[in-house]
């Protein structure tokens, strides 16, 4: 294992990771700031229904979300490095063009869907229109192409600034809810305003950047037209990747709902609690595979090099994910006696949970090495497998046990989603000789579509 550290790019992983966790760290603590406010100001059953209200919000986002950062990180990141600056606006274009679009639509089928369901969420007893509100910012939620450009350029520096801003406003925001008395619809209006103050510095920096590089000029958001200029089997990519992200992303949102609807709407809060903090421990892991998708990406799949640094930061990140585990079992307790008694079951439910925290941090380096070997479908495979098993599991245990039984449902999907993904790792591997790049396929000819006037 000392000869890993030898290796330029492993280092510069951990590097990279470093830079991001400084600022994880510091933003954890004021994330903990704003939950602590929050669930110590709020009622169990409140606190459950903003709980309903963000997750309902994320939901409609990771629905309607393209993976338009991977977009530009696998399809502009080697001509960049090559000086092919037209194709590399071509993927920006698309990307920007995809996130407009996606976005504005989800934004409205959030809100509309949720003045038909709101009674279904439970929250209908609560004004709409800080609702509503809310719902604006899905696109931003669901937009990801200025991430997949500032991770071009490798401003790691930014991204990190970003994830300490969020937390930071959050933790004000909650403070002053707290201080004057607001109850429900502060906290509310709290949560907006840091997301929103995340979504605005993150875009900034990207569109400074883009004009630091003179890329800015003559970018316009584009969708069919770009598309025409982009190598054949774009399409496919894209879509099995928004699908597999989205399986992904769903599993905290939609487990939240479930529990809502199954046990309780203070169950449910409980339950976000127990996320947060389980998302805090392992943050760790989630820096080191940030840090090395970018890496992986400039790799050729058909050697060994990329499939070894994956194997390695596989390890690493399954190392930490078992320290955040024993973290879980020794302070999962005393954190959650800040919360105050009413949220004392939250600590026995972390306790069921923490296993998950092992298999996902695990298996997260797996995806990147497959996503660059085009293999996207395979990953969007093992995820659709692990969900059809993992929602009947946590209905039943949700129903059988009640919230602790939820708890070990989501360990249990989480060991199924990354077994799956190491044997489909181990089978590509070893075909690995019949890889094509998605940027190597032939670019896609003008007249293979219909004209269109518009773009």
């Amino acid at each position: 294992m000392k000869g890993w550290f030898k290796d330029d790019l492993f280092r510069v992983v951990l590097k990279n990771a470093g830079k991001l966790g400084s600022t994880k760290l510091i933003g954890a603590v004021m994330g903990l700031v704003a939950l602590v406010v929050t669930g110590r100001t709020l009622r169990p059953h409140d606190f459950g229904v903003l709980t309903l209200i963000a997750s309902y919000i994320e939901t409609i986002a990771a629905i309607g979300q393209f993976q338009s950062w991977q977009i530009v990180l696998h399809y502009a990141a080697v001509p960049w490095q090559k000086g092919e600056r037209k194709t590399v606006q071509t993927s920006i274009s698309l990307a920007m063009g995809l996130d407009i679009c996606a976005g504005l639509l989800s934004m409205v089928f959030g809100m509309v869907a949720f003045l038909c369901l709101g009674k279904v969420l439970g929250v209908h007893d609560k004004p709409t229109l800080l609702i509503l509100l809310y719902c604006t910012l899905i696109p931003g939620m669901g937009s990801t192409a200025a991430y997949g450009i500032l991770r071009l350029f490798d401003r790691i520096d930014l991204v990190s600034r970003q994830q300490l801003i969020t937390p930071a406003v959050r933790a004000v925001c909650c403070l002053l809810a707290w201080g004057s008395g607001m109850k429900l619809a502060g906290f509310v209006i709290a949560w907006y305003l840091a997301l929103l103050a995340g979504q605005i510095y993150l875009w900034a920096t990207a569109l400074l950047e883009l004009k630091r590089h003179d890329l800015l000029k003559g970018l316009r958001p584009s969708i069919l037209k770009a598309a025409r200029q982009m190598p054949k089997g774009m399409w496919g990519f894209v879509w099995t990747a928004n699908i597999t992200t989205l399986l992904e992303t769903v599993w905290e949102p939609i487990s939240k709902l479930l529990v809502g609807k199954i046990v309780s709407t203070s169950a449910a809060g409980l339950y976000s609690l127990a996320m947060e903090f389980l998302d805090a421990v392992q943050r760790p892991a989630k820096l080191l595979e940030k840090s090395y998708y970018p890496e992986v990406v400039l790799m050729d799949p058909r050697t060994s090099a990329p499939w070894k640094l994956a194997l390695r930061t596989s390890v690493l990140a399954g190392a930490l994910g078992m320290l955040a585990m024993l973290v879980v079992y020794i302070g999962g307790k005393p954190v959650i006696s800040m919360f105050g008694h009413r949220f004392g079951d939250a600590a026995t439910l972390m306790m069921w949970m923490s296993p998950a925290l092992v298999f996902f941090t695990a298996g997260l380096p797996m995806e990147g090495v497959l996503y660059t070997a085009g293999r996207s479908h395979y990953i969007m495979l093992a995820q659709l497998v692990s969900v059809i098993l993992y929602v009947p599991l946590l209905v039943y245990m949700g129903h059988r046990y009640g919230l602790n039984g939820a708890g070990l449902a989501y360990a249990l999907g989480m060991f199924f989603a990354t077994m799956t993904t190491f044997a489909i790792m181990g089978i590509t591997y070893l075909r690995r000789n019949r890889i094509i790049l998605p940027h190597e396929r032939e670019i896609r000819q003008t007249d293979s579509l219909p004209a269109s006037p518009g773009s």
